[in-house]
């Protein structure tokens, strides 16, 4: 079963524990042995608690044990799970483990708890113990009564990386572990002195406190508009939380007292730009609902989307991709379409001819996909386009060199567009393919072609994806883009002659371009330039004296 785990830490107050929470251990270190060993398939930790410990953490008379909680530092999985997990608690009396602590047979303890645990909540993780243990101070006599905890994990598989759980340096010995990749180790261990934080929960005598240490922090900016809700709970036993968020003027809620059982609460909704949000977290258990919980706020990012038009990116700069706006990921194009990692566009020379000319290229060999997904643009009701210079190439091999070689239906190109947060087919602008599409990928030119496609009606947020892939390993060719446009309609290139009328009299006829609403009129001495802007028109003819001419004209259509 894959394992995962989410990167989080958050810290605790001693002062907002109530007499059902006993915490022992403040460091913020981190270590992954105990209580247990992700790295490997099985093991056992062993961990123990004085007498006097228990004591200054408030343990007087009997404390009925049902939940113990472990503090989770850092990795980067979100959702780690870990299957047939053991936990056996007894009486303890020692300062210290021997120098080769043993395995200790459970057999004759009553289990505490025995399942699964799944490592989601940031902060603190809490385990509801299925067999409650009691533990009773017995005043020293005959020798000081502590707690030792025996964690065994079964699970039988691991993955990287592995919980990291805050610990407490102690001056002796408190804790010991052993691991084993191929089955479930016994015999002795090793002793270890950084014992995990733990917090001892027994049941609610009143109403909870209110939850603490909230993310995104009060006061926060800068906060991403997909962020989740994130607290630690206060201390008294909370059974679930009521969340609220909401933001003022007008008043709208986004959620109304919500009910979860958990520290983490994913909205349901992209928040806005540039607004300040205001929450609360109300502890509840059987007593009642926390008193006096606060209000915290938070402020969104701007915008960061591009707004202004023509955008235009030839990937000639030195980083790759441009800007971290861009994403590279990896994926098939086939729904539910589930995008992760990196993918294996890079930059290249345009055509694969070495100079500065520079571009955005994937090689597709075999079983391989890449998406490269530009940044979040805001539309209107502008009618846009996008444009783009395409190239396929056999890999490595220049326009005139060895051609491509011929693509199967497996393989397939297509440009998207969608809000950059969920992709599905249903997203595909075009796409060129052997498989019955109008744009056949095998007709892509070696030496590029001009894409123009329409983004007409497109409003709000979205971000442009650039997508190849292949099945099967029938061809090794290089895909190439270049020159990317954003933004009004580009007229075509006129086709201007130039005849004399007239002894004194030269013209300048050329064909309408579609979309243009007028033509700029370049000049030059040579074909090389310099080229001088000598007239502007909205006709599609220019007249000039013989004496005054020029040998060479170029005429651009453009769209103002």
């Amino acid at each position: 079963m894959p394992k995962y785990l989410i990167l989080t830490m958050l810290l605790f107050s001693l002062s907002v524990l109530t007499a059902g929470d006993y915490i022992i251990g403040t460091g913020t270190g981190n270590q992954y042995y105990v209580p247990f060993y992700g790295g490997n398939n099985y093991g056992w930790s062993r961990f123990f608690f004085t007498a006097d410990e228990l004591l200054a953490a408030g343990m007087t008379g009997t404390v009925q044990i049902t939940k113990i909680g472990f503090q989770l530092v850092s990795n980067t999985l979100d959702n780690y799970i870990t299957n047939d997990q053991r936990i056996y608690i007894r009486e303890f009396y020692d300062e210290n483990y021997p120098s080769n602590p043993q395995y200790i047979n459970p057999s004759s303890y009553p289990v505490a708890y025995q399942g699964t645990i799944s490592w989601t909540s940031p902060g603190w993780v809490f385990i509801q113990l299925t067999t409650p243990y009691s533990y009773t101070y017995n005043g020293g006599s005959p020798l000081p009564n502590g707690i030792e905890i025996l964690w065994e994990n079964r699970d039988g598989s691991s993955q990287s990386p592995y919980p990291k759980f805050a610990y407490t340096s102690t001056d002796e010995n408190r804790a010991a572990y052993k691991y084993s990749n191929s089955s479930f180790p016994t015999g002795s261990g090793t002793r270890y002195n950084k014992r995990p934080n733990v917090w001892f929960i027994s049941p609610a005598t009143s109403e909870p406190n209110p939850a603490v240490n909230p993310i995104p922090a009060n006061l926060a900016t800068g906060v991403e508009i997909t962020t989740t809700l994130k607290w630690t709970s206060g201390g008294g036993n909370p059974d679930d939380y009521l969340v609220s968020l909401y933001k003022t003027d007008p008043l709208t809620y986004i959620v109304n007292n919500q009910v979860t059982t958990s520290t983490t609460y994913n909205l349901p909704v992209r928040l806005e730009y540039s607004t300040t949000y205001y929450w609360r977290v109300i502890p509840r258990n059987s007593f009642g609902s926390a008193i006096a919980c606060p209000t915290w706020s938070f402020t969104t990012i701007p915008d960061p989307s591009i707004m202004t038009y023509p955008w235009t990116e030839n990937f000639d700069g030195s980083e790759f991709p441009p800007t971290d706006d861009w994403l590279r990921k990896g994926g098939d194009l086939v729904d539910p379409i589930q995008l992760g990692g990196n993918s294996l566009w890079e930059q290249e020379n345009w055509l694969n001819i070495a100079g500065t000319d520079k571009a955005a290229r994937i090689n597709i060999w075999g079983n391989v996909n890449g998406w490269l997904i530009t940044p979040q643009f805001l539309f209107n009701e502008d009618s846009d386009y996008l444009y783009f210079d395409l190239a396929l190439l056999k890999y490595n091999q220049l326009p005139n060199g060895t051609p491509p070689d011929t693509t199967g239906i497996d393989d397939r190109f297509a440009v998207l567009i969608s809000d950059g947060y969920t992709w599905s087919t249903a997203n595909i602008m075009r796409e060129w393919n052997n498989s019955g599409s109008p744009y056949v990928l095998n007709n892509i030119s070696p030496w590029g072609e001009r894409v123009c496609i329409p983004l007409n009606g497109l409003t709000g947020h979205k971000r442009i994806a650039f997508f190849a892939g292949s099945t099967i390993s029938n061809a090794d060719n290089d895909f190439m883009i270049n020159n990317l446009y954003v933004g009004p309609l580009i007229p075509d290139t006129p086709e201007v002659q130039i005849s004399q009328v007239g002894d004194d009299l030269c013209l300048l006829t050329w064909n309408e371009s579609s979309g243009a609403t007028g033509y700029d009129i370049y000049a030059a001495d040579s074909p090389e330039g310099p080229w001088e802007l000598i007239a502007s028109t909205a006709e599609t003819q220019f007249e000039f004296t013989a004496q005054a001419a020029k040998k060479f004209y170029r005429v651009k259509a453009i769209a103002r």
